[in-house]
């Protein structure tokens, strides 16, 4: 069994080869938008801020917490918008970048999306909530389970984020949202029918989902209308 201080060492390069396929996403928006020069010059920075940064994710349970991974896939996006907003770039273009790399990548691997508006996944799901609340782990997310209605499946009330936590470190708070915004993807593309209406991120109290299959997606954000407008 890999202890806490392992673990991220056992799974490296696993890591390393998504931010690779990361990379190589990004990587065409950016060179299309500025350049192979801009490109070429950058993605040494981008790969070495991502192994500094990588060093620093905090241990949250490991395999045994499925948001370990959208920890060290927000690990990635840090690394992109710090070595970015370096260059200068403004922060809705970077935004930009990110979002549209999730989006092409959901959208050709809709398969990959779990369906957590079936039972199983909405059981799990509360075990996960239930121990989240045992707060076992600081760098860890903790939220409560919203049993369901004949209005939606089943929700979540988040009280703390483990990417904000993360990204606070880092002087990243600004960049947070554009993460946030990336949940109207992935319920769009794997029709999850999320709404929500505000986040930690973006000034609320929580991040409240709610979840209901085959429905339309409708999420509160302050950054996607800036994401929608950008010609990159």
């Amino acid at each position: 069994m890999v202890g806490e201080r392992d673990y991220y060492e056992y799974k490296k390069s696993e890591f390393f080869t998504q931010f690779n396929e990361f990379w190589n996403r990004v990587g065409i928006l950016m060179e299309d938008k500025y350049g192979a020069e801009f490109k070429n010059k950058v993605i040494g920075e981008i790969k070495e801020e991502y192994e500094s940064i990588f060093e620093e994710i905090p241990y949250i349970g490991g395999d045994g917490n499925s948001l370990t991974f959208d920890l060290v896939s927000a690990a990635q996006n840090l690394a992109l918008y710090k070595v970015l907003k370096h260059h200068t770039l403004p922060l809705e273009e970077i935004g930009k970048l990110a979002y549209q790399a999730e989006e092409e990548y959901l959208s050709k691997n809709r398969e990959l999306i779990p369906p957590m508006t079936r039972p199983k996944y909405i059981f799990y799901i509360k075990r996960a909530a239930d121990e989240s609340l045992k707060k076992r782990y600081p760098g860890d997310w903790v939220y409560e389970f919203i049993e369901g209605n004949e209005e939606f499946d089943f929700g979540t009330y988040f009280t703390e984020c483990g990417i904000q936590k993360f990204f606070h470190k880092h002087g990243a708070d600004e960049f947070i949202p554009y993460l946030c915004a990336m949940d109207i993807i992935m319920s769009k593309c794997g029709n999850l029918g999320l709404e929500r209406t505000q986040t930690l991120a973006e000034g609320g109290d929580k991040c409240d989902f709610r979840y209901k299959g085959g429905r339309k997606t409708k999420v509160a954000s302050t950054v996607i209308k800036k994401i929608k407008d950008l010609s990159l």
